[in-house]
């Protein structure tokens, strides 16, 4: 069980952190870095390279966009945007390149390409089985294995059966890892709802981890909490918010990381706040500064907010988010944490909140995706 860095821009910095180490892998972004980058990178990294597991995401989600780095790479031609996506010969040379770029940087495992359907059907999986099956059958008697990428429509995991039916496809290969990505057209930094959708993809993490898929759920945030819950083995997340929830638009638009702000990761509201929320917070004596100081970059903050100096701490927050990602995932995992009891106690927080007429100033931030996860494990 392990948490992985999802790489994505200016995030090498964040890999060598000494209070981040306790990350297991790394998600490799072609889009951010070309092959030579990433080959300095990983050197940089010396021995703590061998205790990493580096993955690379082939990001073909969707193949006719020219984005940042991407076209630097050998999977990336010249004909890319008249080629045949229906053609899976077309396919198969990429994953030969994929392989043949795979064995060059050195890498662990390689996610299978996997673009964005029109449709999330029966086909759709076929193919993505096929295609996975193509990657790994390169790298047999290879140091390097391949993971099943599965893109998968959340607000469809809704209707009944259809997570065991994806799942029933997934697990026909016998490639033994799957990627797993969560699709659906909500903002980055906003917290999924639907516990019905929640529950549905909960139960498909269950259904392939119980069929011995071992699954890496990528583009994760603080719902990495119910992904765990639900058997996830790994969990993957970034410092942006777009590296924190599958966003779609991010293969279309060239801008790095939206606007930036920073943003305070609490571990009792399981929100992030912003600034003037957290002041507000401490001087209302809502927010427990002795168990946020527990996160050193909580305590460093802090630090600056009584300062009052008003320097910016937009890089504390990334990685105030990235070791409290890796903490809670590692508690998780060894059975120190109760997900269910850790989101009762957060609804009592927003409750009491709502009884204090405490607003904060960001109104999207009303703890109602806590109830919607508990309802969701209820559903599970």
């Amino acid at each position: 069980m392990s948490s992985y860095h999802q790489m994505g821009h200016d995030s090498w910095n964040l890999v060598t952190e000494a209070a981040l180490s306790s990350f297991g892998g790394l998600v490799l972004s072609p889009v951010n870095d070309s092959p030579g980058q990433v080959s300095e990178k990983l050197a940089i990294l010396g021995p703590r390279r061998d205790h990493l597991d580096i993955i690379l995401d082939p990001q073909f989600y969707k193949p006719k966009s020219d984005r940042g780095s991407l076209t630097d790479w050998l999977h990336i031609d010249n004909n890319f945007d008249t080629a045949d996506l229906a053609n899976m010969g077309w396919w198969t040379e990429r994953c030969h390149r994929l392989a043949e770029q795979g064995e060059q940087l050195g890498v662990n495992a390689i996610a299978s390409p996997a673009a964005i359907p029109r449709a999330f059907d029966a086909a759709y999986y076929d193919w993505v089985i096929e295609c996975a099956e193509a990657l790994q059958s390169l790298l047999d008697g290879q140091k390097t294995s391949a993971l099943i990428t599965a893109l998968v429509h959340v607000p469809e995991l809704a209707q009944q059966g259809t997570a065991d039916r994806i799942a029933s496809i997934l697990t026909r290969s016998r490639i033994s890892r799957v990627y797993l990505v969560f699709v659906d057209e909500g903002a980055p930094r906003t917290q999924r709802t639907d516990s019905e959708a929640l529950a549905g993809a909960m139960s498909l993490i269950r259904t392939l981890e119980s069929a011995g898929s071992r699954v890496l759920l990528a583009f994760s945030g603080l719902d990495m909490l119910i992904w765990k819950f639900a058997g996830a083995t790994d969990v993957a997340t970034g410092k942006f918010f777009n590296l924190r929830r599958f966003v779609p638009g991010r293969w279309d638009d060239p801008a790095e990381g939206g606007r930036v702000l920073p943003y305070w990761t609490d571990n009792d509201f399981i929100a992030w706040f912003r600034e003037e929320d957290v002041r507000l917070l401490l001087r209302l004596g809502l927010l427990d500064r002795k168990r946020a100081s527990a996160n050193p970059y909580s305590r460093e903050i802090l630090a600056l907010l009584d300062g009052r100096s008003g320097e910016p701490w937009l890089r504390l927050g990334w990685r105030q988010y990235m070791y409290w990602f890796a903490q809670r995932e590692a508690e998780i995992g060894t059975g120190n944490v109760d997900v269910r009891d850790m989101l009762e106690h957060t609804d009592q927080l927003w409750l009491d909140l709502e009884k204090r007429r405490v607003r904060l100033f960001e109104r999207p931030n009303n703890g109602e995706w806590i109830r919607a996860w508990l309802n969701a494990l209820l559903l599970l």
